[in-house]
């Protein structure tokens, strides 16, 4: 197995066990487990949760992100073996997510030492979001070399759709971090499911409907026209489905207020985030500095 096929399977774990703690994330969100071990990094003053079903939530959150230190720890070393010289924007990225996830630890302790202050619980999503990103960009950055798309609006536009979908992502954190979740219980408007209501916390339920409308159509767009480029179809086509069973299962979770439906609405904008992410990357040249044209042709043609 060559470094480059090893950083790539290893990168792609990395990334998966981010997406795990995302998830967890969610679901101690949602399970009402934030505070399931008062104290961190023990839990209830001891290495291993008590027999109670928030606490053993809440530990898994903690031992997902501990995993997940690990493997981004062997990423980066990994990535400056491979690619310092070869393409160092892989490790550069590579890096800033273990700078991240320093940060995102401190915001972990500080989030239990406030008992939950919503303000923090955002900055929280939206970092883990940022940590995970890199690791998506550095593994869409370490496929194998190509020239990307040469149209750069097309460029700035899926960098856009990304700087949108990021900020979609925080208007759902907000609403419940507001607890605006808990008083609109209608779609895709509040009251009857036809009412535009901004009175209370009702404000933040459909700003960030609003956000999903405008978002989602710029989404769709950049997906479509990405589906019939190459190299992008398999990516894009794979977002724009997830990103059709997010509007769903958001729907059902409006409605319903269940704690399935707030746990999937979490996890499908998570993968939403890196599918756009991954096509938007993908639009950028990949160039191995330090190889011969002729390996390059050899290594495309064998990835």
């Amino acid at each position: 197995m060559t470094g480059v096929t090893l950083f790539r399977r290893l990168a792609v774990v990395t990334a998966i066990f981010a997406y795990l703690q995302i998830a967890l994330g969610g679901v101690v969100r949602v399970s009402g487990s934030g505070l399931g071990c008062p104290d961190w990094p023990l839990c209830h003053g001891r290495p291993y949760p008590p027999a109670d079903v928030h606490s053993i939530i809440e530990y898994s959150h903690r031992a997902a992100g501990s995993v997940t230190g690990v493997l981004i720890i062997a990423t980066v070393v990994l990535a400056w073996i491979v690619w310092r010289t070869r393409r160092p924007v892989v490790a550069w990225l590579a890096t800033a997510s273990l700078i991240g996830v320093v940060g995102e630890g401190l915001l972990g302790a500080g989030v239990v030492a406030t008992e939950l202050a919503s303000w923090l619980v955002l900055i929280h999503l939206g970092l883990a979001m940022i940590i995970l990103g890199f690791l998506v960009a550095a593994v869409a950055m370490s496929m194998a070399p190509g020239p990307g798309v040469s149209d750069p609006r097309f460029r700035w536009l899926a960098a856009i759709a990304v700087g949108a979908t990021y900020l979609l992502l925080l208007t759902g954190s907000t609403v419940v971090a507001s607890g605006a979740d808990t008083a609109c219980h209608s779609w895709p408007l509040c009251g009857s499911g036809f009412t535009f209501d901004f009175t209370g916390f009702n404000a933040f339920t459909m700003l960030h409907r609003g956000s999903v409308l405008v978002v989602g159509a710029l989404l769709v767009f950049v997906l479509l026209r990405a589906a019939r480029l190459p190299g992008l179809r398999a990516a894009s086509i794979g977002t724009l489905t997830v990103f059709v069973l997010q509007v769903a299962v958001g729907a059902g979770a409006a409605v319903t207020d269940g704690e399935l439906f707030n746990g999937l609405h979490v996890a499908l904008a998570t993968l939403v985030w890196a599918g756009v992410l991954t096509t938007a990357v993908l639009t950028l040249p990949r160039v191995d500095h330090d190889v011969q044209p002729s390996r390059m042709v050899a290594e495309k043609g064998s990835a």
